[in-house]
């Protein structure tokens, strides 16, 4: 098959070549899918929020923050049933924007006095 050492070395550095070259396009590729599979699993658990924070503000003898937790341990038990990486700061955070904004939405004539004067 191989006449000579020199096709030898040809051929191992043929081979190394490619695989000196496919090696960091592997790894990028894996690190890539590892980050649409976490974006993949963050859009299904804020998929539930609406729905969650809807049947949240059904419970009229709570507080906010009680609502908040409500909403936040049915994410974590989502999450868990998904075998998804639940962040507790980041949704904190989401959650509070989603009321922040419903709130500016849906703002009562009476608060909207009370903003006009702070």
């Amino acid at each position: 098959m191989f006449n000579t050492l020199r096709e030898i070395a040809v051929v191992v550095g043929a081979i190394a070549g490619v695989i000196g070259t496919a090696t960091p396009l592997i790894i990028k590729l894996a690190k890539r899918t590892k980050q649409w599979s976490k974006e993949r699993d963050w859009n299904r658990i804020v998929e539930q929020l609406p729905g969650l924070i809807v049947n949240a503000e059904n419970f009229m003898q709570y507080t906010g923050l009680e609502k908040k937790e409500y909403v936040k341990s049915r994410l974590a038990v989502f999450a868990v049933k998904n075998k998804i990486a639940f962040d507790e700061a980041k949704f904190d955070a989401q959650i509070d924007d989603i009321v922040k904004l419903t709130r500016n939405v849906n703002q009562r004539t009476k608060d909207k006095i009370v903003t006009i004067l702070e």
